[in-house]
């Protein structure tokens, strides 16, 4: 790609940082990419400058999860297109896809669980105030998403700052600001597929995950089993399969009984 592509991270405290540089020792994709960490003007970060291209010490209005939605007043200019990544995710395979998709819509993410944005804990009341129906809006997760610096970007990633802060003794998670920021301006991203942020919790998986999001521990075999149809599910350190002809013959057997019944 002829647009220059970047890595942002957000680590403060010593956990997160130790956290981060595990995040990018198991991720080999993402070193070939420039890195870039925003941290606050405290956290010492010696221990992982050297994987950094750029160090940005920001003055934080909030604290916490929501912090992460300040970051379109820090990004680089020399940059088109950048991935925000959380440190608990390991990036396995190559992720240019969700580039190529920022660039073309604005915005890539996956879908997050629970799916309907209104389930999601208590924000139904946070939608009623900003007179959003309820009517089950996708949520999209925000620890891996790919984004370009345009306008209407900028506009999305500042009224979910905004609506963050606005509600967080409410919701305080950054994460549905995300979602409710982008209905409200209706801006369409492009929706990656699961396995571009994969939880860990049982969803189907058809091809190889590129980038695992959890702190319970990855199986080893992720990518190692059939990539195409029967899907698999993977739980921490478990991964299952499924036996579709038993599955299907069930049913099948079922259907055949009542039929000679009658």
């Amino acid at each position: 790609m002829s647009e220059r592509c970047a890595v942002i991270f957000f680590a403060w405290g010593g956990s997160y940082v130790r956290e981060t540089e595990q995040c990018i020792l198991k991720s080999k994709p993402i070193q070939s990419y420039d890195l870039i960490l925003l941290t606050d003007r405290e956290t010492d970060v010696s221990a992982i400058e050297k994987w950094f291209k750029s160090i940005i010490r920001v003055p934080f209005e909030s604290s916490g999860l929501i912090r992460k939605t300040e970051l379109f007043g820090y990004l680089p200019d020399e940059y088109d297109l950048f991935l925000l990544l959380d440190s608990d995710t390991v990036v396995l395979e190559e992720i240019s896809l969700g580039f190529e998709k920022a660039s073309e819509y604005g915005i890539a993410a996956a879908p997050a669980y629970p799916y309907a944005l209104d389930s999601f804990y208590n924000f139904a009341e946070v939608m009623k105030r900003e007179n959003v129906p309820l009517r089950g809006q996708l949520q999209y997760n925000s620890g891996v998403i790919f984004f370009k610096k345009t306008t209407a970007v900028k506009a999305v990633l500042e009224r979910w700052k905004d609506l963050a802060i606005k509600y967080q003794k409410l919701v305080y998670n950054d994460q549905p600001f995300f979602s409710l920021s982008m209905e409200i301006l209706a801006f369409n991203p492009y929706t990656l597929p699961v396995t571009y942020n994969y939880r860990g919790s049982g969803e189907h998986i058809c091809g190889d995950v590129k980038i695992w999001h959890s702190y319970h521990q990855m199986p080893s075999t992720i990518n190692k089993e059939p990539k195409a149809w029967p899907p698999r599910r993977a739980y921490p350190l478990t991964l299952l399969k499924y036996d579709f002809n038993k599955f299907l013959s069930w049913p099948l057997r079922f259907i055949k009984k009542i039929t000679i019944r009658n």
